[in-house]
């Protein structure tokens, strides 16, 4: 069975500087982006956006020039596509929304966020995004 995730790489620019919001779960441990089930009827876009906010209150705007794919096997045995897309904010602090999951918001620049990621194929996603903010700075469309 393939299950279905979507999620968002928020990030923010201050002074010149990209900081990556990450969401680092309590009780594992457990460092990436914010993400989660796609509901009826819902896009991928409309699914990122909507998870973003639950899980950091944080309101984004999704840039789906960049989107980005992962799959994984779970242990139950089944196969996890998790989308993912770019997604900006501005003067805006990260914080629980009530009924939701519990995290610790780390914004960081690059180095520092790819230190912090549990996992390698999320490190390889980041550096992608990176490349890809730093390639399209000149477009500010993507800033």
């Amino acid at each position: 069975m393939i299950e279905k995730s979507c999620g968002t790489i928020p990030y923010t620019i201050n002074n010149g500087t990209v900081y990556y919001l990450l969401v680092k779960a309590k009780d594992d441990g457990y460092c990436g982006f914010p993400k989660g089930h796609v509901e009826a009827n819902e896009s991928e876009e409309e699914t990122a956006f909507r998870e973003t906010l639950e899980e950091t209150s944080v309101n984004v705007q999704i840039n789906n020039k960049f989107r980005y794919e992962i799959s994984y096997q779970m242990d139950n045995g089944n196969t996890k596509t998790v989308v993912y897309f770019l997604a900006n904010f501005q003067n805006q602090t990260p914080k629980r929304n009530k009924d939701f999951e519990d995290f610790e918001y780390l914004l960081l620049p690059f180095d520092c966020a790819l230190q912090e990621l549990t996992f390698e194929n999320t490190r390889q996603m980041l550096k992608a995004a990176n490349d890809f903010l730093t390639d399209n700075a000149s477009k500010a469309s993507l800033v």
